[in-house]
């Protein structure tokens, strides 16, 4: 049985950062166990489903999927959103980061060829300001949040893709003067404490 909370995913954030850093505005001690991808194969067949991130709980049951993961945590710390509609609202928010943005940044990633992974960042720019835009317009709620009801899961997703994903694809920050809102959102989360607090101590790696 394990005595405290672990997650294991590879020397990355990649899909396990936004736990990692709701598990750490949570207070929650975690051990942060990273596979590198050399290793992988020795750990797949021991993983739930075959994939990571890999939650542990501090009952010894293990589960798979990033997103499920990370929405554990969320509804562990109250960052789901107040009622039926806040938290549709909030996961059409991290669906839109996780299952359409994400996989224009994977794109990006497992290009070999020079010139066509200079293409395909333009791509996942463009797909990504359509996206933004559409969010700035109509689903920021409150003030620097989402959510009307105040800070929830959806405003560490947007953190996550926009601090640690869109630079790899040589987008190192919002247009201020297309999603400002959107902006203030990720200035809001880059300066709560706890979760500040765990990006200055993290291992640094390429992505």
């Amino acid at each position: 049985m394990s005595s405290q909370v672990k997650i294991k995913y590879f020397n990355t954030r990649g899909r396990a950062e936004l736990s990692r850093m709701l598990m750490s505005y949570g207070g929650q001690t975690f051990e942060d166990s990273r596979v590198e991808f050399a290793d992988w194969g020795q750990h797949k067949d021991s993983t739930p489903i075959g994939s990571m991130p890999v939650i542990t709980l501090e009952n010894g049951n293990e589960y798979s999927q990033g997103t499920a993961i990370a929405r554990y945590f969320a509804s562990k710390y109250d960052l789901l959103g107040k009622s039926d509609e806040e938290r549709l609202h909030a996961d059409m928010v991290v669906d839109t980061i996780r299952s359409d943005m994400w996989p224009e940044f994977v794109k990006v990633v497992m290009a070999s060829d020079a010139a066509q992974k200079e293409q395909l960042k333009k791509e996942a720019r463009e797909k990504w300001n359509f996206w933004l835009g559409k969010l700035e317009a109509k689903f920021v709620r409150g003030t620097d949040t989402f959510l009307a009801s105040g800070f929830s899961w959806a405003d560490v997703a947007l953190f996550n893709v926009v601090n640690d994903i869109f630079p790899l694809a040589d987008m190192t920050s919002l247009d201020t003067s297309v999603t400002p809102k959107l902006n203030s959102i990720v200035e809001m989360v880059r300066k709560e404490p706890k979760i500040a607090a765990w990006v200055a101590k993290r291992p640094v790696t390429i992505m």
